[in-house]
């Protein structure tokens, strides 16, 4: 597994998250598709948490860039 910084994992996680958004019909980008401390998120809801650091936010950045393979330091 690789290090990377925060920012670094931040940027590819947004990126990855963008990609998944313009591959879906845009009726789908509003609806809740993922569920994170019992509470849903649409992909624009989770990349606007993303983007303002919230704690939901940084968990998923951290546990998307771990599957991807890197170690976030």
């Amino acid at each position: 597994m690789s290090e990377i910084t925060y920012s670094t994992a931040k940027k590819l996680v947004l990126a990855d998250l963008r990609k998944t958004m313009l591959e879906m019909p845009v009726a789908e980008r509003e609806r809740p598709r993922y569920i994170i401390n019992m509470k849903p998120y649409s992909i624009l809801d989770l990349i606007a948490a993303i983007e303002r650091n919230t704690p939901e936010g940084k968990k998923w950045v951290f546990d998307r860039a771990k599957y991807l393979g890197y170690v976030v330091k």
